[in-house]
């Protein structure tokens, strides 16, 4: 239920009232129980529509990551199949190394 100030024109008193729209007709001064009040214009409430921290579906890492992954991957395998030349990276074993001092 909404709240709205008042003002009441006899006594002269502000308040607020939690009260309906159709309510508003009804509304007497809490101070002296005068019906000569009149609806104040009041500012509505900061409403702030956020998401918590890590419910987005964009804050999830995997989610990110295998949006596009089969894209970037098939993008991967069409740049190495246009590679021409010898790999300018060595391929390493380095099981065959293992537990000897080199």
């Amino acid at each position: 239920m909404p709240s709205y100030d008042f003002h009441c024109k006899k006594c002269d008193y502000y308040f607020e009232e939690l009260c309906s729209f159709e309510e508003i007709k009804s509304v007497r001064c809490v101070s002296c129980k005068s019906k000569r009040v009149e609806k104040l214009i009041s500012m509505p409430a900061d409403v702030v529509f956020t998401n918590p921290g890590g419910t987005s579906k964009w804050d999830n890492f995997s989610y990110r990551a295998g949006y596009n992954m089969e894209k970037a991957k098939e993008e991967r395998r069409a740049a190495e199949a246009q590679h021409k030349g010898k790999n300018p990276y060595k391929q390493i074993d380095d099981s065959a190394h293992m537990g000897k001092i080199i």
